[in-house]
């Protein structure tokens, strides 16, 4: 009876040090990142945001933590560990079976690689089946779809996250009335927003103001790179999404001809400067040179357009107005792709204690709203997304859906980094038939997604 009454004396007292052991030091869970982000268990209150000011939604991320910390026993905190910390702690710790974080910010140009890789973990083999995440139904996370169908790459569900990075065709809408043409919304309405009507439209809205033989007005103006992927997916084509080039395609093809038709043959288009094109051609709406061009909220911000922030000394005096992309030959306005992934991607590497935790945790911070969604992309907390576009409520709610609609289409598509490599302008110019840009460069590109696949 001693004997027993000893064992379960030193039992009780292992339970004991074992509670005390996990009140006193739960579970850390760090997530490595470029930048800082609110809030974590370092946080004493929401004011450690100094770009917080105190409304019901910085109180509400604020009060999340500490119930993520009650409800899963742990910790957790955003480790910045710079941009090119990150990419070396993927690169080294994941494959020494040592990562130093439990999720990782990347971006498509080396996540990808990095889950092709098997550095991160296939949430197929952590979730139960039904999970709402593995059908993309989920109110708080999505997920990259790859070839290979790990649910690897994390997105963020909301608004916010579906408008960032699009890049709209936009209007003046002033310059369509005085020329006495239809608004172009409403063509697209009736699904007559084709290819061949927006080069009509572009052909008359190309004028010679002043009668002096130089044109002051084009109807389309946008840097090439920067428009080039727009109008490809209007031809329901990528570039650059799978292992395999498709440069070679028709639809890359036609895509090609279209653009270099609009500039070298109606000269219709604003030529693209040899120095400084970016930022020549992304103001150029700003001047009125262009009807129609390719921009985003981020490039209207940047001058301050329509007084988003009261600091402007002047605002346009006129209206930009967002709309779909028109349809190419090959082109479906259901199923076309409207946005590039683009921005910040997470993913769990293989090797860390406990995957499902670190997951639900790490949906729980980003679920601060409580499903509650009409709280998550409530107008005031997107009032930016709304106000850099227009000063008129009409157009600001308008344009903001043509962005949202954007984003509901995402594909992935390593443009950026093969466009790049390509002579882009002298195609413009005339220096290359489509057909000699496709045959050149169809193994530069080919070359350059065996990099990032592995292959």
């Amino acid at each position: 009876m001693k004997k027993i009454t000893a064992m379960l004396l030193a039992l009780a007292m292992v339970l004991s040090l074992a509670v005390t052991a996990l009140a006193e030091d739960p579970r850390n869970i760090t997530i490595g990142l470029w930048w800082d982000i609110y809030y974590d268990s370092n946080d004493e209150s929401w004011e450690d945001n100094e770009a917080a000011t105190g409304k019901e939604t910085d109180l509400m991320r604020f009060d999340n933590v500490k119930n993520i910390e009650d409800a899963y026993g742990v910790t957790y905190e955003f480790q910045n560990l710079t941009y090119a910390g990150v990419q070396d702690s993927v690169n080294n710790s994941i494959l020494a079976g040592e990562p130093d974080c439990d999720v990782y910010m990347v971006e498509l140009g080396w996540g990808v690689p990095a889950v092709m890789n098997g550095y991160a973990m296939d949430l197929r083999d952590v979730l139960d089946p039904d999970d709402p995440l593995l059908t993309h139904n989920d109110t708080v996370m999505n997920y990259v779809a790859l070839e290979s169908g790990a649910v690897s790459l994390l997105t963020v569900n909301g608004a916010e996250d579906q408008v960032a990075a699009t890049y709209p065709l936009a209007f003046n809408l002033q310059m369509i009335e005085e020329a006495n043409l239809e608004d172009p919304r409403e063509l697209a309405a009736r699904g007559e927003w084709t290819w061949d009507k927006f080069r009509e439209y572009c052909i008359a809205l190309t004028k010679d103001n002043d009668g002096d033989g130089v044109t002051d007005v084009y109807g389309y103006g946008a840097w090439i790179t920067d428009c080039l992927p727009y109008w490809y997916m209007s031809n329901g084509t990528t570039l650059a999404s799978t292992p395999k080039e498709n440069l070679s395609s028709v639809e890359m093809g036609e895509t090609l001809k279209f653009l270099q038709d609009l500039w070298l043959t109606d000269k219709a288009a604003y030529p693209l400067p040899a120095e400084n094109g970016w930022d020549v051609c992304r103001w150029l709406y700003r001047d009125k040179k262009v009807a129609f061009t390719t921009t985003a909220a981020w490039i209207m911000a940047n001058y301050d357009d329509y007084n988003w922030d009261g600091k402007a000394e002047t605002t346009l005096d006129f209206d930009m107005v967002f709309v779909d992309y028109p349809i190419g030959p090959h082109g479906n306005a259901e199923t076309n792709a409207t946005k590039i992934a683009a921005g910040s991607f997470y993913f769990i590497p293989v090797g860390i204690e406990n995957p499902k935790l670190v997951y639900d945790v790490f949906r729980a911070y980003q679920n601060w709203y409580h499903d509650d969604t009409a709280l998550r992309d409530d107008p005031e907390e997107l009032e930016w997304w709304y106000t850099t576009t227009s000063d008129k409520l009409d157009l600001q709610e308008w344009n903001f859906e043509i962005m949202k609609k954007m984003g509901e289409k995402t594909v992935v598509d390593f443009a950026g980094t093969v466009l790049e490599q390509m002579p882009l302008v002298e195609f413009i110019n005339g220096d290359l038939t489509p057909a000699q840009l496709q045959e050149e460069y169809k193994q530069v590109v080919q070359d350059t997604l065996d990099q990032i696949f592995g292959a």
